[in-house]
Protein backbone atom coordinates (compact mmCIF):
# COMPACT_ATOMS: atom_id res chain seq x y z
CA UNK A 1 0.00 0.00 0.00
CA UNK A 2 2.74 2.39 0.79
CA UNK A 3 4.33 1.70 -2.31
CA UNK A 4 1.46 2.60 -3.97
CA UNK A 5 1.42 5.99 -2.49
CA UNK A 6 4.49 6.50 -3.90
CA UNK A 7 4.02 5.32 -6.93
CA UNK A 8 1.46 7.61 -7.54
CA UNK A 9 3.48 10.65 -6.83
CA UNK A 10 5.90 9.51 -9.08
CA UNK A 11 3.22 9.41 -11.78
CA UNK A 12 2.26 13.04 -10.87
CA UNK A 13 5.47 14.18 -11.25
CA UNK A 14 5.71 12.21 -14.77
CA UNK A 15 2.11 13.17 -15.65
CA UNK A 16 2.42 17.16 -14.93
CA UNK A 17 6.13 16.69 -17.04
CA UNK A 18 3.82 15.13 -19.40
CA UNK A 19 1.32 18.08 -19.38
CA UNK A 20 3.38 20.77 -19.72
CA UNK A 21 5.72 19.30 -22.86
CA UNK A 22 2.28 18.63 -24.45
CA UNK A 23 1.05 22.06 -23.92
CA UNK A 24 4.28 23.24 -25.83
CA UNK A 25 2.04 22.03 -28.95
CA UNK A 26 -0.98 24.66 -28.19
CA UNK A 27 -4.59 23.59 -26.96
CA UNK A 28 -4.58 20.18 -28.82
CA UNK A 29 -1.56 19.57 -26.91
CA UNK A 30 -2.96 20.75 -23.48
CA UNK A 31 -6.49 18.72 -24.32
CA UNK A 32 -4.34 15.15 -24.95
CA UNK A 33 -1.88 16.25 -21.90
CA UNK A 34 -4.89 16.83 -19.31
CA UNK A 35 -6.25 13.20 -20.67
CA UNK A 36 -3.22 11.55 -20.24
CA UNK A 37 -2.94 13.01 -16.70
CA UNK A 38 -6.06 12.04 -15.63
CA UNK A 39 -5.39 8.51 -16.73
CA UNK A 40 -1.86 8.38 -15.50
CA UNK A 41 -2.52 9.01 -12.49
CA UNK A 42 -5.56 8.09 -12.42
CA UNK A 43 -4.67 4.27 -12.61
CA UNK A 44 -2.24 3.85 -9.54
CA UNK A 45 -4.97 5.78 -8.00
CA UNK A 46 -7.72 3.02 -8.59
CA UNK A 47 -5.65 0.34 -8.15
CA UNK A 48 -4.61 1.59 -4.18
CA UNK A 49 -8.29 2.30 -3.68
CA UNK A 50 -8.80 -1.02 -4.76
CA UNK A 51 -6.52 -2.69 -2.89
CA UNK A 52 -7.14 -1.10 0.01
CA UNK A 53 -11.23 -1.95 0.19
CA UNK A 54 -10.37 -5.78 -0.69
CA UNK A 55 -11.63 -8.42 1.49
CA UNK A 56 -8.90 -10.78 2.99
CA UNK A 57 -9.70 -13.99 4.46
CA UNK A 58 -8.03 -14.79 7.57
CA UNK A 59 -8.26 -15.74 11.15
CA UNK A 60 -7.93 -14.25 14.87
CA UNK A 61 -5.44 -15.82 17.53
CA UNK A 62 -5.65 -15.14 20.70
CA UNK A 63 -3.00 -15.61 23.03
CA UNK A 64 -3.66 -14.44 26.70
CA UNK A 65 -4.28 -10.76 26.68
CA UNK A 66 -2.84 -10.16 22.62
CA UNK A 67 -5.25 -10.68 19.92
CA UNK A 68 -3.29 -11.29 16.49
CA UNK A 69 -5.27 -10.75 13.27
CA UNK A 70 -3.63 -13.10 10.31
CA UNK A 71 -4.18 -12.04 6.96
CA UNK A 72 -1.45 -11.16 4.90
CA UNK A 73 0.97 -10.75 7.57
CA UNK A 74 0.51 -11.09 10.95
CA UNK A 75 -0.42 -8.04 12.76
CA UNK A 76 -1.21 -7.43 16.66
CA UNK A 77 -4.26 -5.39 17.56
CA UNK A 78 -4.79 -3.65 20.94
CA UNK A 79 -8.63 -2.90 20.30
CA UNK A 80 -10.23 0.10 21.74
CA UNK A 81 -13.68 -0.08 20.60
CA UNK A 82 -15.95 -3.38 19.18
CA UNK A 83 -18.14 -1.56 16.92
CA UNK A 84 -21.21 -3.82 16.28
CA UNK A 85 -22.29 -3.59 12.00
CA UNK A 86 -24.45 -6.61 12.32
CA UNK A 87 -25.16 -9.66 14.14
CA UNK A 88 -22.68 -11.10 12.41
CA UNK A 89 -20.05 -8.47 11.59
CA UNK A 90 -17.98 -6.52 13.87
CA UNK A 91 -15.29 -3.64 13.39
CA UNK A 92 -12.16 -4.02 15.91
CA UNK A 93 -10.37 -0.31 16.22
CA UNK A 94 -6.96 0.05 17.62
CA UNK A 95 -4.41 2.39 17.56
CA UNK A 96 -3.94 3.34 14.21
CA UNK A 97 -5.61 0.12 12.82
CA UNK A 98 -9.11 -1.04 12.22
CA UNK A 99 -10.35 -4.56 10.92
CA UNK A 100 -13.76 -5.44 9.92
CA UNK A 101 -14.33 -9.14 10.97
CA UNK A 102 -17.10 -10.98 9.68
CA UNK A 103 -18.04 -14.51 11.19
CA UNK A 104 -20.35 -17.26 10.16
CA UNK A 105 -22.82 -17.53 12.75
CA UNK A 106 -23.67 -15.02 15.60
CA UNK A 107 -23.04 -17.76 18.21
CA UNK A 108 -19.25 -17.60 17.06
CA UNK A 109 -19.10 -14.15 17.16
CA UNK A 110 -20.46 -13.73 20.40
CA UNK A 111 -17.46 -16.11 21.65
CA UNK A 112 -15.03 -14.05 19.78
CA UNK A 113 -16.26 -11.30 21.58
CA UNK A 114 -16.63 -13.26 24.89
CA UNK A 115 -12.51 -13.94 24.84
CA UNK A 116 -11.22 -10.15 23.51
CA UNK A 117 -13.25 -8.69 26.34
CA UNK A 118 -11.82 -11.21 28.81
CA UNK A 119 -8.49 -10.39 27.16
CA UNK A 120 -9.40 -6.59 27.19
CA UNK A 121 -11.61 -5.72 29.77
CA UNK A 122 -11.60 -1.75 29.10
CA UNK A 123 -12.75 -2.42 25.34
CA UNK A 124 -15.75 -0.14 24.57
CA UNK A 125 -18.74 -1.20 22.46
CA UNK A 126 -20.71 1.00 20.03
CA UNK A 127 -23.17 0.10 17.25
CA UNK A 128 -23.29 1.06 13.89
CA UNK A 129 -25.71 3.48 12.37
CA UNK A 130 -26.67 1.05 10.01
CA UNK A 131 -27.47 -1.69 12.99
CA UNK A 132 -28.75 0.71 15.11
CA UNK A 133 -31.60 1.50 12.61
CA UNK A 134 -32.04 -2.12 11.56
CA UNK A 135 -32.93 -3.49 14.98
CA UNK A 136 -35.30 -0.50 15.16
Amino acid sequence: MVALVYILFVSLAVGLFLLLALGALGNIGLVVGTVVLIVYVGLPFWAMLVKARRSVQGWIRFQGKSITVRSLDWIPVHPETIEWKSPQVIVLRGHGISYELSFLTAETLTRAVARIRTAHPGVRETLAETYKQESL
